[in-house]
């Protein structure tokens, strides 16, 4: 009889070893998981886009420094700014186990775009409007001796000058033009730096026609290395009238 429970116990001891090393087994080869509910993903007119899915429970799901849990379900959403219409990757992380990775494919839709375009260009010509409206007021109000000796001060201002370009510097995507501003019989001078980003056909010698804003104290170095210090005007437009 005791040869019959000593059996039994032995029996049992070895199922409690073997379940043991299966539960054991299934947790070593646990693998995390990632699924998106979908690859293709719209951002919307706030240029967000969201991600939503399900992983690993508790796993931390992150597209760059954004990042979520899944919870306990596993399910997820990732919410990201949109930059481009582009493909994003999704890296699922989770403490002892393999990373995991996934991606996305992102872009705005057409009729998004076209309304931001729309609002950008409104907003833009507005500006322009505006500063269109109060260069030549500004201008009449703000000698260029007032804008020598403190140009810093009338920083932000809309502005208007027409002169003679002294000089047309090109810096590629910006071209810097130094202007004489003030006409003293048949010379110009009193000499501005007008900063514009665009294309112009103003040359050397060229009357010019600026509308803009004042930059303040415009410093630049010459040949020689001395520093020079001068008005800025940013140009948002420059038309040649001479």
């Amino acid at each position: 009889m005791k040869k019959g429970i000593g059996i039994m116990l032995l029996g049992f001891v070895l199922l409690l070893a073997a379940c043991g090393s299966n539960e054991k087994q299934a947790e070593t080869s646990d693998k995390l998981t990632i699924q998106l509910d979908e690859k293709n993903v719209t951002a919307d007119a706030n240029d967000i886009f969201t991600v939503t899915g399900k992983a690993t429970p508790g796993a931390t799901i992150s597209i760059g420094d954004v990042s979520v849990d899944a919870n306990k379900k596993g399910k997820f959403e990732l919410m990201h700014v949109y930059e481009s219409d582009k493909s994003y990757e999704i890296m699922a992380n989770k403490k002892d186990l393999a990373e995991v990775r996934a991606t996305v494919h992102v872009k705005k839709s057409a009729a998004v775009k076209d309304a931001q375009k729309e609002q950008e260009q409104t907003a833009k010509d507005k500006a322009q409007k505006e500063v269109t409206e109060n260069a030549k007021p500004n201008a009449a109000k703000i000698s260029f001796a007032m804008l020598n000796g403190n140009p810093d001060k009338y920083a932000r201002e809309s502005y208007y000058l027409k002169g003679q370009v002294a000089e047309v510097i090109d810096g590629g995507a910006t071209k810097y033009l130094k202007v004489n501003m003030t006409q003293d019989g048949g010379t110009w001078k009193d000499t501005v730096m007008v900063i514009y980003t665009g294309t112009t056909e103003a040359k050397k010698g060229a009357i010019v026609e600026v509308y803009g804003t004042i930059y303040g104290t415009y410093a630049f170095d010459d040949a020689n290395g001395k520093t020079i210090a001068m008005p800025g005007i940013t140009a948002s437009s420059i038309s040649v009238v001479e």
